[in-house]
């Protein structure tokens, strides 16, 4: 064998070798991206519904929101070591928004507010139910309760819708608050020819509507310590235990010459859902009054149900207003003698009394003068609301003591005084401040 048939297989031999080994590498490369995990064959979990709201185990993004594309939002998330985790998201039914600042309360305990984002993360295993309530909240949104599995991680996502609701002074949350709520009506009244008035809305609209709400809230519940009696001072910081908010969509109204206290459509009740006492503004009635005094259409309260405590008054009558909000928030009976009005002794701390042994006996316990205590009649004093005290003879077999000028005998003049404030101070201090 020649040198040159010798280098030739030597070059055929390192060719084959150097084949050998290419092969080797691919195969192994091959084994090891058949192993990665970033490369499983495995096709990842759909998306499940859970009571309505989407749910996904894919934390990488957030399911599709009114049509959009899934966008990532993880840039707040918990670090690994953090473990499993269910992310909350709160956003806009009407724009896909994500919302911040939303109240999350989870099987009725309050966990924490949204993130600039839109999100709040929660351990897996932190809820022991496999259905878990989370209700959402925060002013300028309807409230929204729903059901879902908080007991493995996954996304869920909560679509609140802009409310009618517009806040004006809110001072803590619903839970812990006296909320008022103000409500226009489209009617009013013509006192000359004792006439309903169609104004197809309010007056002036929305801003006249909240100017006048605003100056009704100052010259009432604002109002409460040159109204109340000394002997009970309010207390400290009293105004900070009311949120205020009026409604507004520009077609849903109360009708305030609807009955007695006016009418409130449905619609308003099942977006206002929190109420403890909504006031129906009208404006101030139109000609001139000739009628049997205390028999116009003025205010009235309507005890409609837990919740559903209304009452109307006209935006220029400040002190009606308190006489109403007396009975609708507080309990106040009337102390004038009608046979159209409601008496009871409330429990506990009555402005009236059933027998005139009752009255005096809480007469002494307070140290009031128990010889104040007298029957409730046409022939108390004066003027009385509700009644001509010259054209009817009325009695009634209950007792008052506050004096006169009082505003729940009265009604367009007067003070609460020691009996009536008493009464108001215990329901002010049910709020914490």
């Amino acid at each position: 064998m020649n040198f040159k048939e010798r280098d030739g297989l030597l070059l055929q031999d390192r060719a084959a070798i150097i084949l050998f080994g290419i092969g080797l590498s691919l195969i192994i490369v091959s084994l090891i991206l058949s192993f990665s995990p970033n490369n499983s064959t495995t096709a990842p979990s759909p998306s499940t519904q859970v009571s309505g709201i989407q749910y996904s185990p894919n934390l990488q993004t957030v399911p599709v929101i009114n049509n959009k594309t899934s966008t990532q939002v993880n840039q707040l998330a918990p670090p690994v070591s953090a473990g499993p985790y269910v992310e909350i998201i709160a956003n806009d039914t009407n724009n896909g928004r994500y919302i911040q600042d939303v109240s999350l309360y989870i099987n009725g305990n309050f966990t924490g507010t949204t993130s600039e984002n839109g999100t709040l993360f929660i351990p897996v295993g932190v809820q022991l139910f496999n259905v878990s309530t989370i209700r959402a909240a925060k002013d300028g949104y309807q409230d929204k309760t729903i059901l879902t599995d908080l007991s493995k991680k996954g996304i869920v996502i909560i679509g609140l819708t802009q409310s009618s609701i517009v806040p004006i002074e809110i001072n803590g949350p619903i839970e812990s608050r006296i909320n008022i709520v103000f409500l226009p009506s489209d009617t009013s009244f013509n006192a000359t020819d004792g006439s309903k008035i169609s104004l197809g809305g309010y007056p002036g609209g929305r801003q006249e509507f909240e100017s006048n709400v605003r100056q009704f809230i100052a010259n009432t519940f604002l109002e409460y310590p040159s109204l109340i009696s000394p002997w009970y001072p309010t207390p400290n910081d009293y105004e900070k235990r009311f949120n205020f908010y009026y409604f507004w969509d520009g077609t849903t109204y109360g009708d305030a010459f609807d009955g007695c206290a006016g009418s409130i459509p449905q619609v308003y009740w099942n977006e206002v859902t929190f109420s403890d006492l909504t006031i129906i503004l009208y404006p101030s009635y139109n000609g001139l009054y000739q009628g049997l005094p205390g028999q116009q259409p003025i205010g009235c309260t309507n005890p409609n149900g837990l919740g559903r405590v209304y009452l109307k008054i006209p935006a220029n009558m400040p002190v009606l207003g308190m006489h109403e909000i007396g009975h609708g928030l507080y309990g106040l009976m009337d102390t004038y003698c009608s046979d159209s009005t409601y008496y009871r002794e409330n429990d506990p701390n009555p402005n009236i009394w059933s027998s005139l042994q009752s009255c005096r006996e809480y007469a002494i316990a307070n140290s009031w003068d128990p010889d104040s205590c007298r029957q409730i009649s046409s022939n108390d004093s004066g003027e009385i609301a509700g009644e001509n005290p010259s054209l009817s003879t009325c009695t009634q077999q209950f007792w008052r003591w506050d004096p006169d000028p009082d505003i729940m005998h009265d009604g367009y003049d007067g003070t609460f005084e020691n009996a009536s404030t008493k009464r108001i101070i215990t329901i002010l201090d049910r709020i914490s401040p």
